[in-house]
């Protein structure tokens, strides 16, 4: 997509209203709480190998990360809260580390502090020292190896996230911790190699695939195997609250705790995927999807009748439009944004009862979500028997934008008989043209990629319309499989330009500029 194109798209993605933007002073708190990082993960590799892992370690990364991963401003209290807990933790664990060393009798390998352990400095004091450290890698680290050591700390956050959801499920999650530890400690050591760097890149992006694997075999296990379902868009009259984002286990904690309150709760963004499984068709407060995505949120929010529920990994920062009616079950919370405490909805119960719910109601057309792989690995079948096609390309989920939708109309209408598409996005089928309907389900990907592997030899290439901190791991584990990977636009404030030139220059990953150029190189 040319840079035009990029520009238009990006002011859908929201950076022109300044929503996902990162002011510098944030920039310099998130510095220091990544030499925080990288200086518990030292320790937590040493304590772990005399088998001394200590759980606040694991749950004290994980937040923090978690915290980095969302696009909202830090607040002084949100960084003195976090700062205060590293300047507890991080003495007691290196205390520790001292009682292990001097009871077996070795030498202490203690790191070189950055910031001072002993004391609280003012705010000023801890942007300052942000902002030497970052100038400081600025200075030793060439573009290519900074674009590197990016990528990676984009995947280890994608890694936490996803640990903390499949440990949700009572699951354990150990073996990808170690390896996140193991990767942030790298950051204290010597700048590696470009090729020794790359190596990492793909390690880490199987560990973070591997996971999302994880996630769906525990989802199927708890809520069933998930299917093709009518989604309504409809709203009915009545008291309401919506749910954001994507952790669907915490989705079913809210409908048991408003299911008796009567009120109707509809779920936005990537939730709308809770609908495909059977286990919360039994819930009748579950009403349907409402809204269009993140993409559309500020006039989707600002139109909602009711309280906002931001379930954990899913913040952002937010507009005056809105503020008082967004709760947050995520650890920290930007301002504006209410924090639900101790597993307690009640605040959200009574926002539902000061607002004034849907009046009515409004009927609107239903959506088709999910995919039976049986009845699409028939389609493909027949496809392939009809079509003999020379490729096969994976097209993951487009947005909503009006220049992105112009894009693949163009793209679609171009494509040859020869080819057979497989999108994620719903789209008019035809013999070479088939629907997964699972814009918002990235296991999808995965799922159909080894269909097509292990029971064709047709050459498979694969286009993401969309590249953001969700799918760069999933980008990369796709692209150490096999070569042809092309990207669209990207999340400028995760994916800056350095990093989609070392995508192009080192994983030979393509970027997409016009549907004609485009299909010329997909298609020699």
């Amino acid at each position: 997509m040319n840079n035009e194109f990029n520009i238009d798209y990006q002011y859908d993605r929201c950076i022109s209203r300044g929503i996902c933007s990162i002011n510098p002073t944030t920039s310099s708190l998130q510095e220091i709480i990544i030499i925080y990082l990288k200086q518990i993960a030292y320790y937590g590799l040493k304590l772990d190998k005399y088998e001394q892992c200590d759980v606040k370690i694991q749950n004290l990364i994980l937040n923090t990360l978690s915290i980095l991963s969302s696009n909202y401003e830090i607040s002084n209290n949100n960084f003195e809260t976090i700062n205060s807990t590293f300047l507890t933790e991080l003495p007691r664990i290196i205390e520790k580390y001292k009682t292990i060393c001097k009871a077996e009798n070795i030498k202490e390998e203690l790191l070189d502090l950055e910031i001072p352990i002993d004391r609280i400095l003012n705010i000023n004091d801890y942007i300052r020292l942000g902002e030497k450290a970052f100038y400081k890698r600025t200075k030793d680290f060439t573009d290519d190896i900074r674009s590197f050591y990016r990528i990676i700390f984009i995947i280890v956050k994608s890694i936490a996230i996803n640990i903390l959801t499949y440990e949700s499920f009572g699951k354990n999650a150990q073996k990808e911790f170690k390896t996140m530890l193991e990767t942030i400690n790298i950051l204290n050591s010597p700048i590696m190699e470009k090729e020794e760097l790359k190596e990492l890149i793909y390690k880490i992006s199987e560990c973070d695939c591997d996971l999302i694997k994880h996630i769906r075999a525990s989802q199927i296990e708890k809520y069933g195997e998930p299917s093709e379902t009518e989604v309504s868009f409809s709203t009915t009259r009545g008291k309401c609250a919506l749910v954001v984002g994507s952790n669907i286990k915490e989705l079913e904690e809210i409908l048991d705790k408003l299911e008796n309150h009567e009120i109707d709760i509809y779920t936005h963004d990537n939730m709308i995927l809770a609908h495909t499984f059977p286990f919360f068709k039994k819930y009748k407060n579950l009403k349907g999807q409402y809204g269009k995505g993140m993409e559309n949120c500020l006039l989707d929010f600002s139109t909602f009748p009711g309280p906002i529920i931001l379930t954990r990994h899913s913040l952002f920062n937010v507009e005056n439009l809105y503020r008082g009616r967004l709760f947050t079950t995520d650890f920290s919370s930007s301002k504006g944004v209410i924090p639900i405490t101790n597993h307690d909805f009640s605040p959200v119960i009574q926002a539902v009862n000061e607002t004034r719910g849907f009046k009515t109601g409004k009927q609107c057309t239903s959506e088709k979500i999910g995919y039976s792989l049986q009845t699409l690995t028939e389609k493909i079948q027949n496809s392939i028997g009809v079509i003999n096609p020379k490729k096969i390309l994976i097209i993951a989920s487009n947005g909503y934008s009006a220049e992105e939708k112009e894009y693949f109309n163009a793209f679609y209408e171009h494509i040859p008989s020869d080819i057979i598409v497989i999108s994620q996005s719903c789209i008019k089928e035809k013999e070479n043209r088939l629907s997964l309907h699972s814009s918002e389900d990235i296991f999808s990907l995965f799922e159909i990629y080894k269909y097509l592997h292990d029971n064709t030899k047709i050459p498979i290439e694969m286009l993401f319309p969309y590249c953001d901190r969700h799918t760069l791991s999933v980008i990369l584990n796709f692209n150490n499989t096999q070569s042809n990977i092309y990207i669209g636009t990207w999340n400028q404030t995760v994916i800056n330009p350095n990093i989609i030139e070392s995508l192009k220059k080192h994983f030979n990953i393509k970027v997409l500029t016009s549907p004609k150029k485009d299909l010329e190189q997909i298609i020699k």
